[in-house]
């Protein structure tokens, strides 16, 4: 549970704040910008808990 949440915040601080943030203020793209910003903050989470899936170290989760 601990590699969730720590994904998730990471994600949602270095992904979607920092990108809408770039694309949204920066690059003044505006609303579409802060939409693009979480659809990328989705997809970096999708990788990073692919990744995770596919080595196996989720198995190895002991609840006591």
């Amino acid at each position: 549970m601990k590699f969730t949440m720590y994904v998730s915040i990471a994600s949602t601080i270095a992904g979607r704040l920092l990108l809408t943030w770039l694309l949204g203020v920066v690059l003044d793209m505006g609303v579409i910008g802060i939409a693009a910003a979480m659809v990328c903050d989705w997809m970096i989470r999708a990788v990073i808990f692919i990744l995770r899936q596919k080595s196996g170290r989720w198995k190895n989760f002991q609840v006591i």
